[in-house]
């Protein structure tokens, strides 16, 4: 919606007012926030009725599906703010998401792989959060889960914050 509203010319005008770019910002990642999390309790909630999942403790899941959020939506903002038009945003994020999904292994759950790509998945959004939600389906405690899931919360800060600092150009 962002590269829409500037191709529109209503996200011109909007920062033409007094109201801070960030703020603006933050606003459109409230919304993706909350339609991420609708999104992901669906899939929870469908994955449990239709495939009898066990996503872990409900407090865990919770905590988990928050960070996951946080960390997606971060990264979904820092996307956009590289690409100028509507027409590059699909082949930007869809190889950006791809190339980061192969190192942080989620194409390779079930295949073991050498411990450079298991480090190197530590380095990314995807990586971190399939470390917490393994965390959550093994039985973790909400208490266990606060650490990674703080983690994966201030990654999806810092990646909102680069795309902040990309857009005020």
């Amino acid at each position: 919606s962002l590269l829409q509203e500037d191709e529109e010319g209503t996200l011109p005008r909007l920062f033409t007012t007094p109201t801070r770019r960030t703020t603006i910002l933050a606003g459109k990642f409230l919304a993706v926030f909350l339609a991420v999390v609708a999104q992901g309790l669906v899939l929870l909630i469908a994955g449990g009725l239709l495939f009898w999942a066990d996503w872990g403790e409900p407090g865990s899941v919770a905590l988990a599906l928050v960070g996951q959020v946080f960390a997606a939506t971060g990264l979904g903002v820092l996307l956009i703010s590289l690409v100028k038009t509507t027409r590059q945003a699909g082949p930007v994020q869809g190889g950006v998401l791809t190339a980061l999904g192969m190192l942080s292994g989620l194409f390779t759950v079930n295949v073991p792989m050498p411990a450079g790509f298991r480090v190197l998945a530590q380095f990314t959004p995807q990586g971190r959060t399939m470390a917490v939600w393994r965390l959550a389906i093994q039985g973790g405690s909400p208490a266990e889960m606060l650490v990674p899931v703080a983690i994966l919360v201030l990654v999806g800060a810092a990646l909102f914050a680069g795309g902040a600092v990309i857009f005020r150009r």
